[in-house]
């Protein structure tokens, strides 16, 4: 069944009801007049009808990425044609709650995807947003959901002088994403969506995108959700490693003695899936120091500091909810195979290497991980190193930002096991709070599963309606009036408890680093990883 909205600004668009909400899918946010240049905001449209009842097309990335997020999550969704696009990927899906109008100013929860910046599509099958919608009318708090694409990999981040001299910038991924939110700001009434009311979300490298939004002077969103990430996972990187980093994909190409011009039209008109498939892992996808989108590379004493101004957005963004899974260091077994490999050498190497002027703290953490030896197995050492990685990445950015907030903190912790066959079995692994948090795999869950699952969703919905779903972290209070909603296990816990300290107990999060914290900074401790990374 479909029906027809009439539009301030973009003519009539055809959407797609579905059990009591209505989608309005790949619907274009931004043109590109080519792959690399600035994406132009869509202002009006002129025409016939739009049909806006199948996905548009995802941005190009490697044609495994669905598959490999599933096997994370390791249970299979059906699968869905997924057309790529080098042009016209700029799309946005939004669902509603069949029957909103222009005066309906529903609450707008407007997603980001992950993927490491690599990967990753609004239209993949765990992002349906027909039960998530479906879910907020049943619990009498009515939400508009949108997601966007945008650009990734070497067309969303890849930049060097030549191309900025040419006139592409940089960041064209951070980029797209702004524009999709001036998009909604513009647009999304017309939808039944209240634009002053957006909460902007984000998981994983889509929730370092909303850390990353939350340093404009322009407050495009008025609440902020990072799941499992921030940027302190995708650190922000000067142009002089950006430059580097081109050359190493130029020479991949078989572009070093080509002519600027040439090796630009190269990157332009060679098809997409042959180029992506020619640059190896080690080019970076991250977002570079451009003095714009990414004014500096921020440090976790600054963003922790309530003082500094660090995310600049803790001045006009009203609140943070920020969280991560219990073991979120687990996609790093997948996207770096080869790490588990000498892993305890390596990891002690850079431990010392980085802590060179503190011998006894670096052998006091080594041996609070487990890692007493550089002979130790490596599926142990991996577990430990897991471990350390997954504390430095996941959690400690979560208490980072709630100490340095001015305004209200909600900190939560998911802490749900997987229940399906695999590495992760019975851990709550990276990604699998989406899977609970949209409900698209409820009919493999069993009735308690499924109550963390709604329980989740439900205090999303809450804090896009402006109701403080548990108590918050405010004025930096980590030490002293401390709470963090905690979300399973639910074989044996509540479905969702509050934990009144910021580790131990409940919360099953190590405190380990904490406790070196007047001795050894976390920004020191997050460089281990980084010296373990290039080794």
């Amino acid at each position: 069944m479909t029906t027809i909205l009439p539009t301030t600004h973009l003519g009539e668009i055809r959407g797609k009801i579905v059990d009591g909400v209505t989608h309005f899918l790949g619907v274009q946010y931004a043109t590109l007049k080519d792959r690399l240049a600035d994406a132009e905001l869509v202002e009006t449209r002129r025409g016939e009808v739009l049909d806006a009842t199948k996905d548009g097309p995802t941005a190009v990335s490697p044609l495994f990425g669905c598959d490999l997020e599933l096997s994370a999550i390791q249970h299979p969704l059906p699968k869905k044609d997924l057309p790529q696009s080098d042009v016209d990927c700029l799309n946005v899906n939004i669902t509603v709650p069949q029957g909103t109008s222009l005066s309906s100013k529903l609450p707008v929860f407007l997603f980001i995807h992950g993927g490491g910046l690599v990967l990753g599509a609004n239209s993949w099958p765990q992002f349906d947003y027909t039960r998530f919608v479906q879910l907020s009318i049943e619990k009498n708090l009515p939400i508009v959901a949108v997601s966007i694409n945008y650009r990734l990999g070497a067309f969303g981040f890849l930049t060097s002088d030549e191309l900025r001299q040419a006139g592409y910038k940089a960041n064209n991924g951070l980029r797209d994403q702004r524009v999709a939110m001036e998009w909604v700001q513009r647009h999304i009434r017309d939808f039944g969506g209240d634009p002053e009311n957006v909460t902007l979300a984000g998981m994983s490298a889509g929730a370092a995108s909303v850390t990353y939004h939350l340093n404009s002077d322009k407050a495009l969103f008025r609440r902020a959700i990072a799941m499992s990430g921030s940027y302190f996972l995708t650190q922000s990187l000067p142009y002089e490693i950006h430059e580097s980093n081109y050359e190493q994909a130029i020479s991949a190409l078989g572009l070093t003695n080509a002519t600027p011009e040439e090796r630009i039209k190269a990157l332009l008109d060679t098809p997409g899936q042959d180029l992506i498939a020619r640059l190896p892992p080690s080019i970076l996808a991250v977002p570079a120091i451009d003095g714009d989108m990414v004014l500096s590379a921020s440090s976790y004493a600054e963003t922790g500091d309530p003082n500094s101004n660090t995310p600049r957005g803790k001045h006009w963004c009203e609140d943070l909810m920020i969280g991560d899974a219990q073991m979120d260091s687990s996609i790093l077994s997948i996207i770096m195979p080869d790490m588990k490999k000498g892993c305890a050498k390596k990891f002690i190497t850079a431990m010392k290497s980085v802590l060179s002027s503190q011998p006894a703290i670096a052998q006091q953490i080594l041996d609070r991980y487990g890692l007493t030896s550089e002979a130790i197995d490596d599926d142990q050492a991996l577990t430990a190193i897991l471990n350390y990685i997954n504390d430095i990445s996941f959690f400690a950015p979560v208490l980072t930002f709630a100490q340095g907030w001015k305004g209200n903190a909600y900190v939560y912790y998911f802490n749900e096991g997987n229940p399906w066959d695999g590495p992760w079995k019975d851990q709550a692994c990276h990604i699998l709070d989406l899977a609970y948090l949209f409900q698209n795999f409820r009919e493999f869950l069993t009735p308690a599963q499924q109550t963390v699952g709604t329980a989740f969703a439900e205090d999303f919905f809450k804090f896009c309606h402006g109701i403080g779903p548990w108590p918050t972290v405010t004025g930096g209070r980590i030490e002293a009036g401390f709470c963090a909603r905690v979300y399973g296990p639910s074989s044996g816990n509540p479905t969702a408890a509050e934990a009144r300290q910021p580790y131990g107990g409940d919360t099953r999060r190590r405190e380990i680093l904490f406790d070196y914290r007047n001795q050894v900074s976390l920004d020191e401790l997050a460089r281990v990883f980084v010296a373990f990374r290039t080794m």
